[in-house]
């Protein structure tokens, strides 16, 4: 497993469904449970992969990238909606005009959004540089 894949943790008495975040060691593992705001460590043994990143649903999506937004960004991202797509970032950005929302991640749905701002590390610092070479 690696990180951002859905995974099924098998508790004692219950099912859960949450998202691989890192190894602790050999035996444990980090995730984030679909059903807790906390992250947390849990034997390896007790976890079944269910699906990859590449096909994420809207609750994987958003945990990993409230996970990474609170590890990296202070807990901030930009998501928009429009009739076409959806554009989204980590961090706030400082101002909101066509530049800086075409530079944004575009996906079809959230999903893709997200996916495309994990996989090219689309923040607000990459936007505002991006976009200041526009002017120059």
């Amino acid at each position: 497993m690696k990180f951002g894949d859905r995974v099924l943790y098998n508790g004692e008495d219950y099912r859960s469904l949450g998202v691989y975040l890192h190894e602790v060691n050999s035996k444990e593992a980090i995730i984030k449970l679909d059903n807790s705001t906390e992250k947390v460590i849990v034997m390896k043994k007790y976890l079944s992969f269910i699906k990859g990143m590449e096909n994420m649903d809207l609750i994987q999506a958003m945990i990993i990238a409230d996970y990474i937004s609170k590890e990296k960004y202070d807990g901030h991202y930009t998501l928009m909606a429009f009739t076409t797509g959806c554009r989204f970032c980590f961090g706030t950005l400082d101002k909101i005009n066509y530049n800086t929302t075409s530079l944004m991640a575009f996906g079809k749905t959230v999903e893709e959004a997200i996916g495309k701002a994990i996989k090219y590390n689309i923040d607000t610092d990459s936007i505002m540089n991006k976009e200041d070479k526009m002017y120059k």
